[in-house]
C-alpha cells in the first residue's frame, strides 16, 4: 500500500552565474530570528531589533521590510526619515505583506511627488542580497543566489516527463525568484521537490503533509509534472512562490500575506487558480454559497463536508497546451495526495457552468470518498498490527482458534482495503469498485433533498443509473412530492 519514490539527483538552481558556498536559511531559522527581533523591539532594544531585521529585509523578506519601514516612519529607535520609510514600505508592498502594503498606500498619499519619484528610482534599482545561515544568525553574504534542491520522482513517471523536470525546473525557479531575486529567500525554505505524473490537466502544487514524511523537519513540495505543460511557465512559477510564502507567513502571528489565490471559508482552505483567465472571485462567492447551504444538513451528512481540508480550483485554462482528453468530471478526490488533516478535493468545472447546489452535491460525493479513504487507511493499519500479533502468537505456540479468528477478521478488512485501493478484478483487469460511488451517490440524494432541491437535479449524476438503491431513493422522493401535491389539490 506504499507509494514508492526514486531519488534521481540533486539539482542546483543558479539564479546567476556565481557559485557560492553560503548555506540557505531554513524556515525555522528565518522564523526564529524574525521573532527574536520582534521580542527585542517590544523590550525597547531597538538597535538589536534593527540589526536582526536588516539581513532578512535586504534579502527580500516582506515582514522584516515592513518592520523597518515602521521604525523610520515613526522615528522609534532610528532617526525619522520619510524617504527611507517609504522605500522599505514599497518593498514590503511588492513582497505581499499586508501591513506593509497599507503603510505604503498611506504614505504614498501624503508624500510630495518628487520624493515619490526619488524613492521609485531607488526601488527599481534595488537588488536583493543573499543571506548566509551557516551560523545561528542570518548574515549578508555575496550577491549570488544559488540553491541546491533534492528532486524525487515517482517511479511511474515516464522518461519523457522525467526529461521535462530536468530541463525546465531551474528556469521555472528563476522565474519564481524574480528579476532582482527578491523571492529567493522564500524559495530557499524548500528542501525537496516530489514529482508525480498527474493527469494532463492536473496543476497541483502543495506541501507534503508531515504525517507522510519520515523526517518531520523537511519542507517537501509535492507537484504534478503536468505543470510543465503550460504555454507560459510563469504561472507554474507563481504557484510555487505563493506556496512557499504561505508557509512562512503562516508561522508569523503578526504578518498576513496578500494572497489572491487562497481564502479560508468555513474553516477550509479554498485555493483559486493562478491563471489570469480563471475568475477566482466568482469561485470564492460560489463556495461561500455552497457552504452556507450545507449548514442545513444534519451531522450525519455534514461529516462528509467537514472531513475535506482543502478545495483546489482546477478548470482548464487557455494557457494549457490543448491535447488529449479533458477530464469531464466536475470534481474529484485524490487519495494519493490526501491523508488525515490534509484531505484534498479538486474542482474541475468552471463556476460559470455551475451552481451552489452542484457544489454541495460535489462536496458530499467527494467527501464520502474522503471518509472511505480514511476507513481504508485505518483498516490497513489494523491489518498490519494484527499480522504482528498473529506472528507473535505463532512463535509462542498460541491458541489456534484465536489465530484463525484474527486471520478471518483481517481477511474481511483486507477485502475492503483492496477494493478501495486496487478496485475489483474483471476479465479486463482491475476496475474501480462501483459500490463506493453508489454510497457517495446515495448521500448526494439525501443532501439535495434536505436543502429543498428537485429530484431532477440527480439527472446530471453519472452514477444514478448504475446504483439501484440511489434510483429507489429518487423514485420514493418523487412519490412523496406527488402525494403532497395530491393532498394540496384536495
Amino acid at each position: 500500500m506504499k507509494i514508492y519514490y526514486v531519488l534521481i539527483f540533486i539539482i542546483t538552481c543558479l539564479f546567476n552565474i556565481d557559485i557560492v558556498s553560503a548555506k540557505s536559511c531554513s524556515l525555522d531559522l528565518i522564523v526564529l530570528n524574525y521573532k527574536k527581533a520582534n521580542a527585542a523591539y517590544k523590550a525597547k532594544n531597538y538597535q538589536k531589533a534593527l540589526i536582526s531585521w536588516l539581513p532578512l529585509a535586504k534579502a527580500g523578506f516582506g515582514p522584516a521590510q515592513r518592520q523597518i519601514a515602521q521604525m523610520y516612519e515613526t522615528g522609534i529607535g532610528v532617526e525619522r526619515s520619510e524617504s527611507t520609510a517609504y522605500f522599505w514600505a514599497t518593498l514590503a508592498h511588492h513582497g505581499g505583506d499586508l501591513a506593509g502594503s497599507q503603510l505604503f498606500n498611506d504614505m504614498r498619499q501624503k508624500l510630495l511627488p518628487e520624493l515619490l519619484t526619488e524613492v521609485k528610482t531607488k526601488v527599481d534599482q534595488w537588488v536583493a542580497e543573499t543571506i548566509n545561515c551557516s551560523g545561528k544568525l542570518p548574515v549578508l553574504a555575496s550577491n549570488s543566489h544559488n540553491h541546491s534542491y533534492k528532486i524525487v520522482k515517482n517511479k511511474r513517471i515516464s522518461n519523457k516527463n522525467s526529461q521535462l523536470i530536468d530541463k525546465n525546473l531551474s528556469s521555472v525557479l528563476r522565474l519564481a525568484a524574480g528579476q532582482n531575486f527578491a523571492n529567493s529567500l522564500y524559495l530557499s525554505i524548500i528542501d525537496r521537490f516530489d514529482f508525480y505524473n498527474g493527469s494532463r490537466y492536473d496543476r497541483y502544487v502543495g506541501w507534503t503533509p508531515l504525517n507522510k514524511l519520515k523526517n518531520k523537519s523537511l519542507n517537501v513540495l509535492k507537484l504534478s509534472v503536468s505543470n510543465f505543460h503550460d504555454i507560459k511557465p510563469e504561472y507554474f512559477a507563481k504557484a510555487i512562490l505563493f506556496v512557499a510564502k504561505r508557509r512562512i507567513f503562516g508561522r508569523l502571528p503578526d504578518s498576513r500575506l496578500i494572497d489572491p489565490f487562497m481564502r479560508i471559508i468555513k474553516g477550509k482552505r479554498v485555493f483559486g487558480s493562478v491563471y489570469p483567465d480563471i475568475k477566482n472571485r466568482n469561485y470564492y462567492k460560489m463556495m461561500n454559497q455552497a457552504f452556507s447551504m450545507a449548514d442545513q444538513l444534519p451531522r450525519s451528512l455534514k461529516r462528509f463536508i467537514d472531513i475535506v481540508d482543502e478545495i483546489h480550483y482546477n478548470p482548464t485554462s487557455k494557457y494549457y497546451k490543448r491535447s488529449g482528453t479533458i477530464d469531464a468530471k466536475g470534481a474529484f478526490y485524490i487519495k494519493s495526495l490526501s491523508s488525515d488533516g490534509h484531505r484534498l478535493m479538486f474542482v474541475r468545472r468552471k463556476v460559470l457552468f455551475s451552481s451552489p447546489l452542484f457544489f454541495l452535491q460535489t462536496f458530499i460525493h467527494e467527501g464520502t470518498h474522503a471518509v472511505q479513504d480514511q476507513i481504508a487507511h485505518k483498516k490497513w493499519g489494523e491489518i498490519k498490527r494484527t499480522r504482528k500479533i498473529i506472528s507473535a502468537l505463532k512463535l509462542s505456540g498460541g491458541n489456534l482458534k484465536e489465530i484463525n479468528d484474527l486471520k478471518k477478521k483481517n481477511k474481511i478488512k483486507l477485502k475492503f482495503v483492496n477494493r478501495w485501493y486496487r478496485g475489483v478484478k474483471t476479465k479486463k483487469g482491475r476496475v474501480q469498485d462501483i459500490e463506493f460511488e453508489c454510497e457517495a451517490t446515495q448521500n448526494e440524494v439525501k443532501a439535495v433533498k434536505i436543502v429543498g432541491a428537485s429530484p431532477d437535479i440527480m439527472k446530471g449524476s453519472g452514477y444514478i443509473k448504475l446504483c439501484p438503491e440511489a434510483q429507489r431513493q429518487v423514485i420514493k422522493w418523487r412519490d412523496e412530492i406527488s402525494s403532497i401535491k395530491r393532498t394540496i389539490a384536495r
